[in-house]
Parts: structure tokens; sequence; C-alpha cells
């Protein structure tokens, strides 16, 4: 395990994309915004978005990426529990949570391995969810029966989106930061947009993997957000090397709920275009748009504001 992610493609991003991105959304609804996420022990992320945030629900686990255990240190958490502390003492922040586990193993449990019960009360603005690994890896958690229980994270995902859902707070207006490993496990994938497939099967294996995952991973999160009553907007998916040359995708959905009674939420974009989309990359600390010669892909903006507000959702952001 790397002694940091925080490589130089990650703190581009946090600084220069997502920052913007919570600014926005800050001024939009005139608050100070809640924070639920993955942070390093130093809290890289909240750091840097600060002076937006006001509450923290953050989620540590003890030796990643080996199953929970109480026989391993607790160094990582308390080291995390101590910088939100320090952030609460100067008044930077008026409440914050850590639990102690994966967020996947939480969520399914309903509680964490220090006995803290999950629960959420306030509304969401900010999901950031930096797995680092594969959507398809499961996390094997011991239910109270002793057996295994494969987790998935689509799965946790999920819950929370339920859980956002039912909340009365409104506007119920965020943002969805997921950060995966730029490759797949399992069959799932295998017989996912076939036709796509065999567009893509001239390309390199690490091109074709990144395409068919940002498909299937748009595909699966639109359904999520629209069954649970959100309309979501998705912004390009960055792809970048982090540490330890690993490749990774960062995907951004802006979701919004919907105002009709009836039925799901509506998708306001147009999902064979979208996934057909130039990918976003970092060269010399700037944001640049993929191109490759053999294959014809729909051009993209850089700026994620501009892109937004030029999208048919973002009128439900000026009500």
């Amino acid at each position: 395990m790397p002694d940091t992610f925080n490589s130089e493609s990650k703190i581009l991003i946090r600084s220069q994309w997502s920052k913007k991105i919570i600014k926005y959304i800050n001024k939009r609804l005139n608050s100070k915004l809640v924070y639920l996420g993955l942070p390093s022990p130093d809290a890289e992320d909240i750091q840097e978005w600060i002076e937006y945030i006001d509450e923290v629900i953050a989620f540590q686990c003890r030796e990643y990426p080996k199953p929970s255990n109480p026989e391993q240190s607790v160094a990582e958490i308390i080291k995390l529990q101590n910088k939100l502390s320090e952030l609460e003492r100067k008044k930077k922040i008026s409440n914050f949570v850590v639990y102690d586990g994966y967020l996947e193993e939480v969520l399914f449990k309903g509680v964490d391995n220090a006995g803290i019960e999950f629960e959420i009360n306030n509304l969401i603005h900010i999901f950031n969810l930096d797995f680092c690994n594969s959507i398809t890896s499961p996390m094997e958690i011991l239910n109270k029966n002793g057996d295994i229980h494969k987790v998935y994270k689509f799965e946790a995902i999920k819950i929370l989106l339920q859980i956002q859902d039912l909340l009365k707070s409104n506007p119920k207006k965020f943002v969805l930061f997921l950060t995966i490993h730029s490759s797949y496990f399992g069959p799932e994938l295998e017989n996912f947009s076939k036709n796509y497939q065999k567009e893509i099967k001239h390309l390199s294996k690490k091109e074709r993997n990144k395409r068919i995952l940002r498909s299937y991973v748009i595909e699966n999160l639109k359904d999520f957000f629209r069954v649970n009553n959100f309309i979501p907007e998705f912004l390009p998916v960055i792809h970048y090397t982090g540490v330890d040359n690993f490749q990774l995708l960062h995907f951004t959905v802006i979701g919004t709920d919907k105002k009709e009674n009836a039925g799901i939420a509506p998708f306001n974009q147009d999902l064979e275009g979208l996934i057909r989309e130039k990918f976003l990359e970092i060269n010399n600390k700037n944001f640049k748009k993929q191109s490759i010669n053999s294959f014809k892909e729909n051009d993209i903006k850089i700026d994620p504001i501009k892109i937004f507000e030029s999208s048919k959702t973002f009128k439900l952001w000026q009500i």
C-alpha cells in the first residue's frame, strides 16, 4: 500500500475541478455544505474545501485494503479525528463524525467497528467517494452470524441515495464525486454494451477498458439517481495516473431533486452521446481533452460550471 494517494493529479482535480463545483453549489444554495466521504487521515480534501463546508461525515478504515479486524491499529482513525477536532475548535466546521470502518461495511452493518450507530440527519451536499480500487471489487464483511457477506460499492451508493431521498430537507441539490480504478474484474462487464465494445475493439486494452467501465458506471449511476427521485447530470470523466502508476477514473454527477410527484426522475442527457465523449486528462498540470486519431469521439468543454450551466437541468437551479 502506498504511503499516500495524494498525487499531483489528485491535487489538481481537488483544487481546480472539484473546488470550483463546490464553491458554485455553496453560492447557489447560499449556505455552507455537508460533506460525506472517504478522506485520508490528513483530510486533504476537507482542508482544501473548508471555507465551504460546515459538517463532516467521514469513514476511515484501519489498514487498507485488509478486512477490518479489532487487533488492527486505530492510529489512522485517531489522526483523522484529531485533524477534524482541530477544525472544529477553530470554528471552521460545526460538527463531525468519523466512522471506524469501510463505507460499505458501516452501511451494511448499520454500525461501525467502535459500536457507533450510523445515521444521517442532514442533507448531504458533497459525496466524495474516493475508492481508488475497482468498482466491481466487493468488500467481504462478517454478518451477525459470523458468515461472510460480499458488499459492493454500488450497493453503498444506492443506500446513500435512498437515505438522501428520504430526508425532509430541501432543496436537494448536491454533487457526487466517484474515483475508481480504471479496471474491472468479474463477468458483469463482459457482455455489457456489446455494440459499443465492437466499436472500440481496435483500441488498446487500456483504452477499451476505461470506455467500457465509463459506460457501465454511467448507466448504473443514472438508474440509481432516477429511482431515488434525483435528476443526474454527468460532467466529463477525468482519466489520470495516480501513485504507483494506478490508472484512475474520476466521475462527477450533479444531483437535483425532481419537481414532478409521479414517476421516476427524468434524464436530460443523451446517453449514447455521453458515453462517446472525449475523456479529460491531465498534462503538465492542466486539463486536456484526450484525442485518439483512430477513434472519433464527441467534443467537450473543460470548465465544469459552463458545462452545467448549458444543461437542461440547470433551469432547476435558477428557481
